[in-house]
């Protein structure tokens, strides 16, 4: 009843208001709300209206983060919206209708990066400049990919796998989920074109490497034969204008001949044209060769595979024979070529932790100092798995043992600075890995939980045991 009244009220005022002619108007902020939604629906996106008003904020509480200075920011909240941290700190609030994850007293790093890796890639019968290893890369193969993932690598550069030589283009991705299913998303085919010189018995490394050189100089031709193509190409089209206004003067001679005197111009006329420039062979496009030629240009890192001394020596001929910038993979004997490795201006190692041989003096001969003779002569170094990417996180606790700091955790997320992914926890971050204790102070702890573009790619099952991936 109090409802019918409220609305038959309603309803005579309306009535006497329009029996008085006039209509209320609006108040100003009502119509200029009104009209601000309107235009929004009407000429926006449907994607920008929904990433302004119904996209959630996710919200992990009551985490600890550990900085570079070795301090811990305790009880931290870290807030991502879009995939993307935007807020992080002991100060920082969740938003309204945020989406809270309960992660209190677990650590939260950046993800770590796999600079050498092979997951889920076989070897291939024939390889070349052209050929990617992200086209080898088998997405829907979650078994090994969450595997990586449980322990903590979120993202992973992958080295293609086949013959010696040159084998392919080195790709970096982020092992997170796809919309259309599977894992992992490229951000670029072309991190470094990869050549193997210690594959095979030493007579067939050699072969390599005189192959390797061989295609590398014939590279070289190929750009003095399109060079030369192109100015023969300009000098044709000169001949061709001044043989275009020779036949407009002489067609303008024979206006004025007599009709005998014309068909002998017009035979005259014929040979001239037989005689007219000729236009250059254009050159084949060679795909493996314009690769090549970027490596020469300085536009494409190298990365050379050598573990001995004779084949990092082949690799150190090839750098200052062409001027390449060059990272080497492996480099086990380094230590026996350290001199030659210094006098070069732009190289880097990416060491491995090599797994031990069954053969005794099958293995190269390593130093447990290398590293330290590395920092003495200044020579830029890094750590891969060089395989599944599973075992990143003990190679860098194995060999954070030559060094002076007693934490590995900072030499695991140098892995990544180089590029926009990696380093410690920061805003713009799209990767954070949630750990079962503070990685930097305690060698067994393990991640909890891995978080890619604001999903949670992984999850630690419960009543998983200690040590267990």
């Amino acid at each position: 009843m109090k409802c019918n009244r409220l609305f038959s009220r309603g309803v005579s005022k309306r009535s006497a208001i329009q029996r008085g002619g006039h209509l209320q108007p609006l108040p100003r902020w009502l119509t200029l709300l009104l009209a601000s939604l309107t235009m929004l629906l009407v000429w926006g996106h449907p994607g920008t209206v929904e990433a302004q008003f119904f996209e959630r904020a996710l919200v992990l509480e009551g985490v600890h983060i550990p900085g570079p200075d070795g301090r811990v920011l305790e009880d931290s909240n870290i807030v991502l919206r879009g995939g993307r941290i935007v807020e992080l700190g002991p100060d920082s609030d969740a938003p309204m209708m945020s989406k809270k994850l309960k992660v209190k007293g677990l650590f939260a790093t950046a993800g770590l990066t796999d600079l050498s890796s092979t997951l889920t890639l076989d070897d291939v019968r024939s390889s070349s400049a052209i050929h990617s290893a992200w086209d080898g890369f088998d997405r829907y193969d979650s078994q090994q990919i969450l595997r990586t993932l449980a322990s903590g690598v979120t993202r992973i550069h992958l080295i293609p796998m086949g013959p010696g030589g040159i084998v392919g283009r080195v790709s970096s991705l982020s092992l997170g989920s796809r919309d259309e299913g599977g894992y992992g998303i490229l951000h670029s085919e072309d991190v470094a074109l990869c050549i193997d010189l210690s594959s095979g018995t030493p007579l067939e490394r050699i072969r390599t490497y005189e192959k390797v050189r061989g295609a590398l100089k014939s590279a070289l031709n190929r750009r003095e034969t399109v060079d030369d193509y192109t100015s023969d190409l300009e000098e044709y089209i000169e001949d061709l204008v001044e043989a275009a206004k020779k036949k407009a003067e002489e067609k303008d001679e024979e206006k004025d001949e007599k009709k005998g005197e014309k068909e002998k111009g017009e035979k005259e006329k014929g040979e001239k044209e037989e005689e007219g420039p000729k236009k250059p062979d254009r050159p084949e496009r060679d795909p493996a060769a314009e690769i090549l030629l970027q490596v020469l240009d300085h536009e494409l890192p190298v990365m050379i595979t050598a573990r001995r001394s004779a084949d990092l020596q082949n690799a150190i001929d090839l750098i200052e024979e062409f001027q390449l910038s060059a990272i080497l993979r492996g480099a086990d004997e380094a230590h026996l070529v350290l001199e030659g490795l210094a006098e070069l201006e732009k190289v880097s190692l990416l060491l491995e932790v090599p797994r031990l041989s069954l053969t005794r003096g099958a293995g190269p001969r390593r130093d447990p100092h290398l590293i330290a003779q590395l920092d003495e002569e200044g020579i830029s170094w890094a750590v891969g798995s060089g395989g599944e990417s599973t075992s990143l996180w003990r190679s860098i606790q194995q060999l954070s043992g030559q060094l002076s700091t007693a934490s590995p955790l900072p030499l695991a997320l140098a892995q990544g600075a180089q590029g926009p992914f990696g380093g410690w926890l920061r805003r713009g971050a799209t990767e954070v890995v949630l750990w079962e204790g503070n990685p930097a102070e305690d060698p067994l702890a393990r991640p909890n939980r891995v978080i890619i573009n604001g999903t949670v790619v992984w999850q630690r099952p419960s009543g998983t045991r200690e040590g267990s991936f």
